[in-house]
């Protein structure tokens, strides 16, 4: 493209965008220090300017889009949408206190994340491996003495292959005091007693199971002689600087000093109500990692830079049990689900449902995208907004810089029940 073609073409938006878009050397002739040299090249510098317009209008077109969906019941949490490392949208939604419209919900303001505490567990789990402390080949009998199956290795737990029964549903039945907090530790008592056999042959096929998780972060206990919340703040979030990310601890479980999000639930014939932690709330690993989009959009920064494992591991991480196929297109790699579209793209994410909390983490590797949506509704559903995310993402400049209003559909209230509550149940479910 000629400088004359270039020019003509980013006129109008550059006049759009003058009176409040700062120019690049602004913060220089504010005194403060700026870390890129200001271009020499003319066409460079209106190509800048261009691009910083054009990010602009789609933070935009997001923000028109998702004020729109919190103003018709749609949400309530945060939002976080990040490009090659820049975030261009990120923004709070709601309140804590959903039921009363107060305390509202602010950056710092943490999430339970239910499921989505596993791709943090599988990260501690292969530093252990990286290390070599740990062989995700081998038999979970030979870090964990009292586990009570032979044949199922670290990486079935990881990839959900293991066959083990859910111990949430054991939990339910057989657990004595439902006043007393259960712990990773208690699980294998359980599973020994009344969970003796196996849904299929170990590595045989997928199965997701909340109590891989809990033996992943009891495994790291046993080999570090750490709690899983000590280890995750020296080896995780500590050197990454997630100031507002932690493990929740049943010995402290009102934790006074954080700023804590309520999740709700709804039924239908009282409306909105609180949820609160119960005694299935002492396992962690499968859940139990209370975060705010600002520290998951550092974890996932981590992941392409690779400043908590090699690349080699990550590549590992990322790589489905089964080659993904047009008939085959999702599966789970080592703490991360996988899709892949009719066209090849590729890309890795989790989700989470737990008690009040709905939760989502995409991390587009081969687009350098992400997306971190918080929510403290269990009843939203959430992927039609980030569908529209999307395509606003990926509209061209044709479009710019005024698109047409962008409507979400209607939510659907859900009733809350047992299964409901329990996270991510079933695989390949919409959310």
């Amino acid at each position: 493209m000629s400088k004359k073609h270039f020019s003509a073409s980013v006129l109008l938006v550059l006049m759009g965008v003058a009176l409040f878009t700062p120019l690049p050397w602004t913060r220089a002739q504010s005194g403060q220090q700026e870390s890129r040299s200001l271009p020499s090249n003319e066409e460079e510098v209106l190509r800048a300017m261009y691009e910083k317009a054009l990010d602009s209008a789609k933070s935009a077109r997001i923000d028109k889009l998702l004020t729109h969906a919190y103003s018709r019941g749609g949400f309530s949490g945060q939002v976080l949408l990040a490009e090659k490392g820049k975030v261009l949208y990120h923004k709070c939604f709601g309140f804590s206190n959903i039921r009363a419209r107060r305390d509202s919900i602010l950056p710092g303001s943490t999430f339970q994340l239910a499921s989505l505490s596993k791709p943090f567990t599988a990260v501690a789990v292969m530093q252990l491996y990286q290390h070599g402390k740990i062989d995700i080949y081998k038999p979970v009998k030979e870090y964990l003495e009292d586990f009570p199956f032979e044949d199922i290795t670290v990486e079935h737990l990881l990839r959900h292959r293991s066959g083990l029964k859910n111990y949430i549903y054991i939990a339910d039945k057989y657990w004595p005091d439902k006043k007393r907090y259960l712990r990773n530790a208690d699980i294998s008592p359980l599973l020994a007693r009344y969970g003796k056999t196996l849904d299929f042959k170990p590595g045989a096929r997928f199965k997701y199971c909340n109590t891989n998780y809990a033996y992943l972060a009891l495994l790291v206990e046993k080999i570090t002689g750490q709690s899983f919340g000590r280890y995750f703040d020296e080896n995780i979030s500590g050197p990454l600087g997630m100031e507002n990310t932690f493990v929740f601890d049943a010995k402290n479980p009102q934790m006074p000093d954080k700023d804590i999000v309520s999740g709700y639930s709804y039924s239908r014939r009282t409306g909105f109500y609180k949820r609160y932690p119960d005694y299935l709330d002492g396992v962690v690993g499968d859940k139990g990692l209370f975060s705010t989009a600002q520290d998951i959009f550092l974890f996932d920064q981590a992941l392409y830079r690779s400043d908590l494992l090699a690349d080699s591991i990550i590549r590992l991480m990322f790589t489905p049990a089964e080659e993904l196929t047009s008939s085959h297109d999702n599966d789970y790699g080592l703490g991360f689900r996988i899709r892949q579209d009719t066209a090849g793209h590729r890309i890795v994410f989790h989700n989470g449902w737990w008690k009040g909390f709905r939760t989502y983490f995409i991390h587009d590797y081969q687009c350098e995208r992400t997306i971190v949506w918080l929510n403290n509704r269990s009843d939203v559903t959430i992927n039609p907004y980030i569908s529209k995310i999307f395509e606003i993402v990926d509209s061209s400049q044709e479009h710019f810089p005024a698109p047409e209003p962008m409507m979400a559909k209607d939510e659907k209230f859900m009733p809350d029940s047992t299964t409901m509550q329990i996270a991510d149940e079933t695989y390949g479910s919409k959310e």
